[in-house]
C-alpha cells in the first residue's frame, strides 16, 4: 500500500540507500548506517545510526522513521531480532535472484508513490540484462571458486543472489553448498589441491573490507596458484541489487572477458 503523509526513511543497506536516491527520494532519508555514507555523495550529513553490527537503536527510534529499509539476507540475525522487538516499521527485502530487481523497483515505486521513476529503472535494467544475454550467447560455462571473505576462507551458497548474478555470465560456483543452511562452520573452505585445480578461475570479493590486492598476492604464494588464475572483483556480488544491478550487468560482461583470458 502507498504510504500516506511525509515519508521518513532510515536505510540500513547501502544498496537500498542508492535505490532511494535513484528514485529521487533522497530528501526523505533521515537516517543511515556508517557504510551507507560511502555509497552516495553528500550522504555524510544524514544522521548515522551506527554500523550494521552495532546499531544505535535509541537514535534510530528518535528519528521517528516511517520506513526502516533492511536487506534481510545481509543483516545479522541479532539485528533483525532487535528491530522486530522494537516493532519498528520495517521494509525488508531478501534478494536471491537478479530478476527480483523488477519486483523491488515496483515495490518501492508503489510504497513511495514514484511509479514512473520505478518504471524507468525497470526499463534500464531490462536493457542491461539483454546486453548480458547477448554477450553470453556463445559462451561455455566456466568453473570458478568464489571467495567471499577470509579468516577463514568462505564462499556463498548457490542459492544466493551473488551466485545467481555470476551465473548470468556463465560462471558456475564450485565448492559452494546449495543453500546457506548447508554451510558447515559458517561456510569455511579447505583449500585442497584438487579444489584449486578443478576451477578455471578463483574470484575474490571486491569489497575493500574483504580482500585487498596484498591478500590476493599472499593467497597465490601460500597455495602456489598462478596470479593469472586469480581475479579480484570490482564489488561484492551479493550487494549488487537495486539500482546497482543495472551497472553490474556491464561489469559481468567485463568480468567474463577476464575469466576467458
Amino acid at each position: 500500500m502507498p504510504h500516506e503523509g511525509e515519508a521518513r526513511i532510515v536505510s540500513l543497506s547501502p544498496a537500498l540507500t542508492e535505490l532511494v536516491f535513484a528514485l529521487d527520494l533522497g530528501t526523505h532519508l533521515v537516517g543511515r548506517t556508517g557504510r551507507c555514507a560511502k555509497s552516495v555523495e553528500g550522504l555524510a550529513a544524514v544522521s548515522c545510526v551506527g554500523d550494521l553490527h552495532s546499531i544505535d537503536y535509541e537514535r534510530l527510534q528518535s528519528l521517528n522513521p516511517t520506513h526502516v529499509l533492511m536487506d534481510f539476507g545481509n543483516t545479522p540475525k541479532t539485528v533483525v531480532d532487535a528491530l522486530d522487538a522494537l516493532e519498528l516499521p520495517l521494509l525488508s527485502v531478501e534478494m536471491t535472484d537478479p530478476q527480483q530487481n523488477f519486483d523491488l523497483y515496483s515495490l518501492f515505486g508503489a510504497v513511495f508513490s514514484v511509479p514512473m521513476a520505478a518504471d524507468t529503472l525497470s526499463r534500464r535494467f531490462e536493457a542491461a540484462l539483454a546486453r548480458v544475454t547477448m554477450a553470453m550467447r556463445n559462451k561455455t560455462r566456466q568453473r570458478v571458486l568464489y571467495l567471499a571473505q577470509k579468516d577463514p576462507y568462505q564462499t556463498v551458497a548457490k542459492s544466493s543472489y551473488g551466485a545467481a548474478l555470476l551465473d548470468l555470465a556463465q560462471l558456475e560456483l564450485i565448492g559452494a553448498p546449495e543453500t546457506a543452511s548447508e554451510m558447515e562452520d559458517g561456510g569455511a573452505l579447505v583449500m585442497t589441491e584438487s579444489l584449486l585445480l578443478s576451477v578455471n578461475k578463483i574470484l575474490f570479493n571486491g569489497s575493500s573490507v574483504k580482500f585487498k590486492r596484498a591478500d590476493i598476492k599472499a593467497f597465490a604464494e601460500e597455495f602456489g596458484v598462478p596470479r593469472s588464475k586469480l581475479v579480484r572483483l570490482d564489488n561484492d556480488p551479493n550487494m549488487q541489487f537495486g539500482v546497482r544491478a543495472i551497472d553490474s550487468m556491464d561489469r559481468l560482461i567485463a568480468l567474463r572477458e577476464k575469466t576467458d583470458a
